[in-house]
Parts: C-alpha cells; sequence; structure tokens
C-alpha cells in the first residue's frame, strides 16, 4: 500500500515516518507534501492508496484536498490527522468521505497501527481481496 502523508509541520511528518515499521505492515511512504495543493501534485503521479492528511494548512487545507480527491473519484482512503479543537473540523472530514481521524497528540505506535490496519482492510475488501492479518 502506497502512503501520502501531508502535513505542514515538518516535524509531525518525520514523526510518523519513524513511529512505526511501515514495510512491515506492507506500506510504502511514497511522498511527503506540506500542503494540500503538493498532495494533489503528488497524488497525480503516485496514486496512493492512503492519504493521511492534516486539516489546517496553508495554500489548501485538508477539507479541500479531500474534497477534491472525492471529485476525482480517488479510490484509496483518507486519515485526518487533527488536534482537539478541530473537532468540527474533523466532522466535516468525516462527512466528506474521510476514512478515520487521528488525534496529533494521542498518536502512538498503536493508535496508528490499528488505524492503519482497519484502513488497509477496507481497501482490500474494496479491491475483492482477502485481508492479510
Amino acid at each position: 500500500m502506497k502512503v501520502l502523508l501531508v502535513d505542514d509541520e515538518p516535524f509531525i511528518l518525520q514523526g510518523l515516518s519513524v513511529l512505526i515499521d511501515w514495510a512491515a505492515e506492507g506500506c510504502e511512504i511514497v511522498k511527503m507534501a506540506s500542503n494540500g495543493k503538493e498532495a494533489l501534485e503528488i497524488y497525480e503521479k503516485e496514486k496512493p492508496d492512503i492519504v493521511m492528511t492534516d486539516i489546517k494548512m496553508p495554500v489548501m487545507d485538508g477539507l479541500e484536498l479531500i474534497r477534491t480527491l472525492k471529485e476525482k473519484n480517488y479510490p484509496g482512503e483518507i486519515l485526518v490527522l487533527s488536534n482537539y479543537e478541530d473537532f468540527d473540523s474533523v466532522r466535516s472530514a468525516l462527512l466528506l468521505g474521510a476514512a478515520d481521524y487521528l488525534l496529533k497528540v494521542k498518536i502512538s505506535p498503536d493508535t496508528l497501527l490499528a488505524c492503519l490496519n482497519k484502513t488497509t482492510e477496507k481497501l482490500q475488501e474494496k479491491a475483492g481481496a482477502k485481508p492479510v492479518k
């Protein structure tokens, strides 16, 4: 599974990239982007299976990114990264079609793995394959 990480805070991107052993989970971080516009450009080239995005970013925020991906009939899954004060934005993201969300302050290897496993299983079911785990 190809994963695209999107956040305007470089330390969040770096932290997510080393929080778990992505390869052991059957995933590869193909690129990282600092805003939605950059993420869309990467999406066109890389076609990631999973987009993990922050909501509040400059240039193009996560909600606009989700809306645009859905307009393009993005077949993958979108996971949202948020802070506590972003509840209304998280709700909007879920209504737009995001699969799940992670609170930045509570991201641990276990919570990321649980969310990732649930998402990869959903993608495998969509593709008609049996879940690996």
